[in-house]
């Protein structure tokens, strides 16, 4: 089954368009178009295209948060034109496994997006996020951040690339993953990468993996704060620098409230 939603030119949606998909999603976000959209409870296998034309703008967030063992596959793809922003989110908090596999084209000057992952990982689970950014013109601007904590024996897995295309002078690229293993056998796998193919260009990325600081621990401990509430707040710490950004109030409120509630069940 297919879904198509288009948001007419000019149109600034007063509210946030909430929704499950069914296999295949099609978006159009037309010219000065606003739209704030949440991808909720969506099907194990989804197709997600996405087009934001000239000046027009679109927040996403992709919710996964199945408490029943499943594996999900969301397969996203985004055409930018000149002056559009996209912002999306990718949270992962369900007991399952998921991979996101993410394409955007920057194809219009202007064109800005920033893409967060979070992801919170425990049991046997695999998370996977894997993106390909193309700049296609000059002046374009991309951001990437991704925020990983896994206990036991979870695995996760990030891999990123950024293409500056021949001829897209003056981009801007930032591409970062940081990532907690709680235990020695949780598993990280992580690989930032840049392809580019002209000068006069702004890129970087980087990664890390590391466990929680013990001198934080044992600084917070000596002022009466138990290790186990220090390492919840340790751990949210960490992850407030994803869902800070995320540009829906009430949606950042309850994924807030979501984090918090996922580390106090899994006593990470």
């Amino acid at each position: 089954m297919t879904m198509e939603i288009s948001v007419a030119k000019g149109t600034v949606a007063e509210k946030v368009l909430q929704l499950s998909a069914d296999h295949e999603l099609h978006i159009n976000v037309e010219r000065g178009a606003q739209l704030q959209l949440l991808l909720e409870d969506s099907c194990h296998q989804l197709i997600t295209e996405i087009h934001v034309a000239e000046g027009a703008s679109l927040d996403f967030c992709d919710l996964d948060m199945n408490e029943t063992y499943s594996t999900r596959c969301h397969e996203l793809h985004i055409s930018q034109d000149a002056d559009s922003q996209v912002f999306v989110n990718s949270i992962s908090l369900s007991a399952g496994n998921t991979q996101n596999n993410t394409h955007v084209e920057l194809c219009g000057e202007g064109a800005e997006l920033t893409l967060n992952g979070l992801v919170i990982a425990s049991g046997s689970q695999k998370i996977e996020n894997h993106t390909l950014v193309q700049h296609m013109v000059p002046h374009t601007t991309s951001h990437q951040l991704y925020k990983y904590i896994l206990d036991e024996q979870a695995t996760g897995t990030y891999a990123g690339l950024v293409k500056v295309l021949p001829g897209a002078h003056h981009t801007m690229s930032e591409q970062t993953n940081r990532n907690l293993c709680i235990t020695s056998e949780s598993r990280m796998f992580s690989q930032p990468q840049l392809e580019i193919y002209n000068d006069d260009v702004r890129c970087s990325h980087g990664s890390s993996t590391g466990q929680l600081d013990e001198s934080a621990l044992f600084y917070m401990q000596q002022r009466g704060i138990s290790k186990h509430e220090a390492r919840l707040l340790l751990m949210a710490a960490f992850m407030s620098e994803v869902v800070e950004q995320v540009c829906i109030p009430a949606l950042r409120e309850r994924l807030q409230e979501m984090v918090e509630k996922k580390f106090r069940d899994k006593s990470l």
